[in-house]
Parts: C-alpha cells; structure tokens; sequence
C-alpha cells in the first residue's frame, strides 16, 4: 500500500490546507493542554532517541504548542539555538507562550508551511517532525524542504503513528465513522508501516535510515475524556462540522460514549498508542556544533 494520497488538483490542495489550518487554529487553546499526556511523552522520547548536541541549531516542523521544540531547547543548551514552525498562528502564539511561562530564551516560533520553508539551504544541524507529516498534503515536498535546509550530514527526527495507532478507540472508532459514511478530512493515511515510511525517506534523498517502533499504555479516566481528546485534534471538529449535522453529531458522540463505556475497568479505559519514530540523515559531511 502507498502512502501518497495527495488531492489530485491545486484547489483541493489549496482547500485542504486552509482547513487544516483552521481546525488547529480553532482547538489550539485545547490541544496544548495535551489531556491524556502522551504527546509530552512522546516529544521526550523522541529526543532521548535522537540525542540532539550542546550547540546545535535545530528545526522543529509542524511544531504545535511547542512541545519537541522547547524540550530541545535543553539539549542544545544556551550555545544552541531551536526554531519551531507551524501553520497555525494559534499554535504559534502558544507555543511562544509557553516559552515565555518556561523562561525559555533559545527558542523561537514562525508561522510557515512545512512544504515552503522559509530558510536558506544547509542551515538546521537537526529537522524534528512529530506527528505532522500526514497532516502535509505533500509529504514528498514537506521531506524535501526537510532535507534542504539540513547541514549536509544533518539529522531528520521524525515521529508518527504506526500499525495499531491508537488501540483499541482507533479500530472502534473508524468502524463508526463508517457507519455515518465520514469521510477524512487528511488526504494521506494517518498510519505509517514501517517499510512505507523507511520508502518515503528514501525516496526523499536520505540515507542511514532506522524506524522504531514501541507501545505506550495510557489510562483515560472515562469515556468523556477520550471523546475530548479526539476534539482537540484539529481536523477532527472541522471534519464532522462539514459533513454532519448538529443533530447526528450529537448521535455519533453519545453511539462512541456507549461504545467507551463498554471498555470502562476500575483503573478506567486502557489505552495503547502505537508511536513509530524514524531517523535518518542528509548525505555529507556533518561538522559537530
């Protein structure tokens, strides 16, 4: 199965994009609580595997509330520098303001599309990208970007969701959405294989190429709090917005809230998330910070 699923024309890209950037825009408040914590892990795991040097100058693409970018702002150290984008204002504006609440100085925020980055070639030492290359409609351009403006020998520290994403709220979830006849907002699949993944990188130019794939289990508290977890993914609210009425909204939540109440334990709803990270580098030699 190919990864590439990219709207067939430029008006569909040009759509999906502002959609996109609407449905984060409008859950960006929030997303950046990060409600059941996994994305915090995540963005701390990702670093620890990638190790990022004192010194560096690091780029983090789609950034988000900042989390990986203000993570990274410790490794590279006061000598170091890390620039995180995204293409959402509001993410923006929180990420920015979440440096300033964390007294982080060497880290700052733009607002640029990850298929247009606005920077000279051969600049970032490191490029991290978590959980936002399947939200590009071309992720063959968002990788190029990438590798263009990385330092020859540059790393790329990606993360994304792998077989069995989100276990087992996903699978229950989509046999749902099928039932309302949803159709996804995203143009490519949200889920990675390991091999898919590793053909897109190198097919992007990069080489010495590893996929790591690992489990988190995660307790939610009820049925509620998975359902806002869904609602803080910014396609999500825009999808059933735009295709279902006020009234089958209200049905499609309370049909998933019955579902997750069938899942309810004592310790609460047993959540296994399924994070695939990759790493690979730009050909040439890299020159440590």
């Amino acid at each position: 199965m190919s990864l590439k699923k990219s709207p067939s024309t430029p008006e569909e890209v040009a759509k999906t994009r502002r959609l996109i950037r609407q449905g984060w825009d409008e859950v960006a408040a929030e997303y950046a609580k990060d409600r059941l914590g996994v994305f915090d892990a995540f963005a701390g795991r990702l670093l620890d595997l990638l190790q990022p040097s004192r010194g560096e100058v690091l780029l983090d693409v789609g950034c988000g509330a900042g989390l990986v970018a203000l993570k990274s702002a410790a490794w590279v150290g006061d000598s170091g520098r890390v620039v995180g984008c995204d293409i959402s204002p509001a993410m923006v504006s929180w990420a920015k303001r979440k440096a300033r609440e964390q007294e982080v100085t060497n880290a700052t925020f733009q607002q640029m599309d990850a298929e247009d980055l606005d920077f000279p070639e051969n600049v970032f030492d490191t490029v991290t990208c978590a959980f936002s290359l399947f939200q590009f409609p071309n992720m063959d351009k968002a990788l190029a970007e990438m590798r263009r403006v990385l330092k020859p020998g540059g790393r790329l520290g990606l993360s994304n969701w792998g077989p069995g994403y989100f276990s087992p709220i996903g699978a229950l979830q989509r046999d749902l959405f099928r039932e309302f006849d949803l159709k996804p907002l995203l143009t490519n699949p949200i889920v990675f294989r390991a091999d898919n993944l590793r053909k897109l990188l190198e097919e992007a130019g990069f080489r010495d190429i590893e996929v790591i794939a690992e489990e988190e289990e995660v307790w939610a508290e009820n049925p509620a709090q998975v359902w806002a977890f869904n609602l803080d993914m910014g396609p999500f609210p825009v999808m059933l917005r735009r295709q279902l009425s006020p009234e089958q909204q209200a049905e499609l939540m309370q049909n998933f809230l019955d579902i997750l109440q069938g899942l309810m334990t004592e310790k609460g709803i047993k959540c296994v998330f399924h994070p695939l990270y990759a790493f690979a580098e730009k050909e040439g030699k890299f020159a440590r910070p």
